[in-house]
């Protein structure tokens, strides 16, 4: 759980930066990013789908060492759209916002779903619903953190709504700190895998 925290926290979130731009710069409507959230919950079924058929039985440090890569991989494709570099290849605005919200929730899945798995084993019998909650508040108050310094990088590089000149190296800050959990692997057991620890 601590690593999790970890990786919560040293992540800026700047997902709200993203929506406005989104929103304001790219004039994507509501109707369109409620489509790309309900991808991204297809995703997030993909995603569960993948880690129990595919991976549940690998190493958990590798599952999670390649959560982290394929998150810096989105980052890159985020780069890609505030650069404008995918209209020049014939990509639109919209498929990359609806590849990006897809990819996105099944990735970060790939990391929730064996804390969760591990969580109820570990659970003494009697309090796995108070483990749920801990677990739970654990994760929001991390991504609460997290979003807190994504505010703080958004201020410093003086990026609001309407204001997106510093936004790609924002994302590129993004993209190096989507690294730094994997400097905590080693909180994480050895031989754990994704079902046992």
């Amino acid at each position: 759980m601590a690593w999790f925290f970890l990786a919560n926290v040293t992540v800026p979130n700047l997902s709200t930066v993203m929506f406005y731009y989104q929103t304001e710069f790219l004039k994507l409507d509501a109707s369109f990013l409620g489509t790309a959230r309900v991808v991204a919950w297809i995703g997030l079924m993909i995603g569960t789908f993948t880690y129990n058929r595919y991976l549940k039985n690998k190493k958990l440090r590798k599952i999670l060492l390649w959560s982290h890569v394929g998150l810096a991989s989105l980052s890159l494709l985020d780069m890609v759209l505030v650069s404008r570099m995918s209209l020049a290849y014939g990509i639109s605005d919209r498929i990359m916002v609806l590849c990006g919200s897809a990819l996105a929730d099944a990735i970060n899945q790939f990391k929730f779903m064996p804390f969760l798995i591990l969580s109820g084993q570990l659970c003494p019998p009697g309090i796995e619903g108070t483990l749920f909650a801990l677990f739970m508040s654990i994760n929001n108050l991390s991504s609460t953190l997290g979003s807190f310094v994504g505010a703080g990088l958004a201020s410093f590089l003086k990026l609001s709504s309407g204001s997106f000149d510093d936004l790609l190296l924002g994302i590129a800050i993004q993209l190096f700190c989507t690294f730094l959990p994997v400097a905590f692997l080693s909180l994480i057991p050895k031989e754990a895998t994704g079902i046992s620890a």
